[in-house]
């Protein structure tokens, strides 16, 4: 999915410069990534700038969970507050947020020891943000995430999927979008968890599933051994998700990759995707389909 190419406009330096008191007279540096914000580095602050469609009150309860966990979690990256206290302001319709600047790289999902220590910073995240999920509402009606914008695609999964949620032991917020791309590393050791912009209140087995399926490569593997060995890896840490029997791991990768799938169609419509990304979609509909049976 091509990266958005939304400027860091004079009219946002101006009110982010007002609003936290950040010099942003230049332009800034765009920082890679960002299929749906785009982010800029101004000094030691990052300045985020999204999509007008995901609303603020949805964001400002985003990242409230990550200042539940940054109370606690070193790797969690919270966002900085404004002279108002207000962690988004709204500028030519987009929510406009600030962060903290990470020196870092993008994790490495094939590295071993890196695995290892998203499976046990999963694993604290969840500790955490469990003992601490009495202190949340449900997440105020926006944009959505990418699962929830897919309901309606696959009938009978999403059946399944209510009657998981239904019979589940809690829920809590999750971070949602625990995956590489959204940690950074230095010197061969997670350092950030970034991105919270999918936080939602679930039961942390779907969490699970859905990072072992990352870290484990279960996309591109011939078969799920690496992802099973994320969930041993999490457990080991003291995760307090129970593990998935197999028709759970499979439903809940699959309610994510469907979502995933959905939300990349309606995102490119009217952009011409490179090769790389059709064959992309194409491995993401054949794992979707092979995870059925």
């Amino acid at each position: 999915m091509p990266y958005v190419d939304t400027p860091l406009t004079e009219v946002i330096r101006e009110s982010v410069s007002s609003a936290w008191g950040l010099d942003a007279g230049d332009a800034g540096e765009r920082l890679v990534g960002g299929e749906e914000s785009a982010v800029f580095r101004v000094g030691a602050q990052v300045v985020r700038i999204g999509p007008a469609w995901r609303t603020t009150a949805e964001l400002e309860w985003c990242h409230s969970i990550a200042m539940a966990a940054a109370e606690e979690i070193p790797e969690a990256v919270p966002p900085l507050p404004d002279h108002a206290g207000a962690t988004v302001i709204r500028v030519a319709g987009r929510p406009v947020s600030v962060w903290p600047y990470i020196e870092g790289s993008r994790a490495d999902d094939d590295d071993e020891c890196q695995r290892a220590e998203a499976a046990e910073l999963l694993a604290r995240l969840h500790q955490v943000l469990g003992s601490q999920r009495a202190r949340f509402g449900p997440r105020p009606v926006g944009g959505g995430t990418v699962t929830t914008r897919a309901i309606g695609q696959d009938p009978e999964l999403d059946t399944w999927v209510r009657a998981f949620d239904a019979e589940a032991r809690w829920t809590q917020p999750i971070h949602g979008d625990f995956y590489a791309g959204n940690l950074l590393t230095r010197s061969g050791h997670i350092v950030a968890l970034l991105d919270w912009d999918e936080a939602i209140l679930s039961p942390p087995e779907r969490e699970l599933a859905w990072a072992a399926w990352e870290f484990g490569d279960g996309l591109w593997a011939d078969n799920l051994d690496e992802v099973w060995k994320f969930v041993a890896a999490y457990k080991d840490a003291g995760g307090p998700a129970d593990p998935p029997d197999d028709l759970t791991l499979r439903s809940l990768v699959r309610e994510r990759l469907l979502g995933e799938m959905h939300y990349v169609d309606q995102q490119s419509q009217g952009t011409e995707l490179t090769d790389e990304d059709r064959s992309y979609r194409q491995r993401q509909q054949e794992r979707y389909e092979q995870l059925r049976s």
